[in-house]
């Protein structure tokens, strides 16, 4: 699921169309100020979806929530807080017993658990917004299954930068487009994409497209560009997970 909003609010994303800008392709940096070597993260599998895992969950019965998720080695999967936090259902006022929360990744199919969770909430007029912009989640499968593992980057999305989205489609190759503040600062800055996606994409990767390290997490669509989608980067992604 991918909500919009200046925060988020419930609009889906509706045909995943690629779009790239002309900007001249940038040097990506690390948190020294200097490239990376290519061999510093572990290279991509040549399947589109080796890291990417399928997420399901929500409130019954009206309420089920897909999305994505990211596999970072011994059975943790990082995706998308709004998934898994409950906002969601609470905004739709959905009652019932809830689904579990379960991964699909590599032909097996997992409960999982949250380890750590973003601090959301509900802006009147807004819709949910996350301190620090961490809309992230990390699960805990009950089994650690076989399969690689990404890395995240060191910083980065740069505007220009060529970053491949592994979409519940396959690939994506687009440019970054620029970090695009929140209102608050305390609510944090997302990376903007220049590519709309479908329903049930929240949580999904997005990778340097040299490197393949991990720049990024699927977070929500901004009302004003309805072709356009915001991923919580890199340095926020290392500093949810404490790296």
């Amino acid at each position: 699921m991918i909500l919009g909003g200046r925060g988020f609010r419930a609009v889906l994303l509706a045909g995943l169309a690629l779009s790239a800008c002309a900007a001249p392709e940038p040097r990506a940096v690390n948190e020294e100020g200097t490239r990376p070597r290519p061999d510093a993260f572990p290279r991509m599998p040549d399947t589109p979806d080796a890291f990417r895992a399928e997420l399901r969950g929500g409130q019954a019965p009206g309420c089920p929530l897909r999305g994505q998720a990211v596999h970072l080695g011994g059975g943790r999967f990082l995706t998308a807080a709004h998934l898994v936090d409950g906002v969601v259902p609470r905004l739709r006022h959905c009652t019932g017993t809830p689904i579990p929360t379960t991964i699909r990744f590599n032909g097996r199919v997992l409960p999982v658990r949250p380890v750590r969770m973003g601090q959301g909430y509900v802006e009147p007029g807004v819709g949910p917004l996350y301190r620090h912009g961490e809309d992230l989640a990390l699960l805990q499968a009950s089994a650690v299954p076989a399969g690689p593992a990404a890395t995240p980057c060191g910083a980065g999305p740069m505007p220009g930068q060529p970053v491949l989205v592994l979409a519940s489609r396959g690939r994506a190759a687009v440019r970054a487009g620029e970090m695009v503040p929140e209102s608050r600062a305390d609510d944090g800055t997302y990376a903007d994409l220049p590519l709309s996606m479908v329903e049930g994409e929240s949580g999904g990767g997005v990778f340097d497209a040299e490197t393949k390290c991990l720049l990024g997490i699927i977070s929500h669509r901004p009302d004003a560009k309805p072709q356009h989608v915001r991923i919580v980067p890199a340095s926020v992604i290392r500093a949810f997970l404490g790296g």
